[in-house]
């Protein structure tokens, strides 16, 4: 038999250790810190990093009652602090920045016209810091704004976003979701379409991994969020729907880091709306999601970039809309 002494020790190294597990289970896994802020406060922007630099272009912020868009491109380089570089050639937002052979190429966004803000454009176009200018590319064969584009093998799919649903092309409510896949091969100038997205939506974010392409959460225009998660695979040049984001979110950001997929942010416009904090993570092993964060600055029309091992978040807005707009970056930084 065993002492009541000895039991006694025993069930005291026995708390002990519980009381150690818990505290070591306690400990954040994630640290997160502040990146340099941007010169100006900007959202919509979809971020990209070219020869190890990050590169925002265009977006937008409320000016009073007005919605103001940029053409301001901004360089974070060696220095620690951001740099005006190359103007896009009009102010435009929602564009997205895509890195192809180290060289800094955009796709789409909305410009203004007489009609509107919201001008849906075919643009493509490509950095050349040679000549310190933005030079003009085949243009998609499609209107297409708000959407995903990933480069994959070479090539850049476009993924869904927004087009125009009628003749007239200039206000927010002019358009309609799309599930158009148009695929660029930059090398031999071609548009081509692969199989289209299972859920038309724009506002999501996408990344590639393992050869395919992960197209997360969004919004419908006439729909509102959604949280699906469906995978592209060019081998066979089709779909598959894996596990839903936990959320339905939009206007978010996503990166690869550390075997998972990193979703930040966005809003949401039911009871006045607002923006979401929480940090969740899909394991692309295990293939689940989970919830790892909290993020200090919770907003939508962010950027997400990976660079230096760290999740740099850039911009966006602190409330649901173009209010509150912001020049914040943070970082997130794995501890494990």
């Amino acid at each position: 038999m065993v002492s009541r002494h000895r039991l006694s020790r025993l069930l005291g190294l026995i708390c002990l250790a519980a009381s150690g597990a818990a505290s070591a289970a306690a400990k954040p896994i994630y640290h997160w810190s502040a990146g340099p802020n941007l010169p100006a406060p900007v959202q919509e922007i979809y971020p990209a990093v070219v020869q190890g630099n990050i590169y925002v272009a265009g977006g937008l912020a409320q000016d009073g009652e007005a919605i103001s868009i940029s053409d301001d491109v901004f360089v974070l380089k060696d220095k620690p602090t951001w740099q005006h570089t190359v103007s896009l050639p009009e102010p435009r937002h929602h564009a997205m920045l895509v890195n192809y052979r180290e060289t800094l190429w955009l796709f789409g966004g909305f410009i203004n016209s007489a009609r509107g803000q919201w001008t849906n454009t075919d643009a493509v176009m490509s950095l050349n810091l040679q000549k310190n200018q933005w030079e003009k590319q085949t243009p998609m064969p499609k209107l297409v704004s708000e959407t995903v584009a990933i480069n994959l093998a070479g090539k850049i799919h476009v993924i869904g976003g927004r087009t125009v649903k009628g003749k007239v092309n200039g206000r927010w409510h002019d358009h309609t979701d799309t599930d158009w896949h148009g695929v660029f091969d930059p090398k031999a100038d071609v548009w081509t379409t692969a199989a289209s997205m299972p859920t038309p939506r724009n506002s999501a974010c996408a990344v590639a991994y393992d050869d395919k392409i992960h197209v997360i959460g969004g919004r419908q225009v006439d729909g509102g969020n959604v949280d699906r998660h469906e995978v592209y695979d060019p081998a066979d040049d089709s779909w598959k729907t894996l596990p839903r984001l936990p959320q339905e979110q939009a206007g978010i950001a996503c990166v690869v880091y550390r075997h998972g997929i990193f979703v930040f942010g966005g809003e949401h416009f039911i009871d006045g709306g607002d923006v979401f904090s929480d940090v969740w993570r899909y394991d692309l092993h295990r293939k689940n999601w989970s919830k790892v964060s909290v993020m200090p600055l919770p907003r939508h029309g962010l950027g997400a970039v990976l660079a230096d091992d760290k999740v740099w978040l850039i911009g966006g807005a602190a409330k649901a809309g173009a209010k509150a707009t912001s020049d914040t970056v943070s970082q997130l930084t794995s501890l494990q």
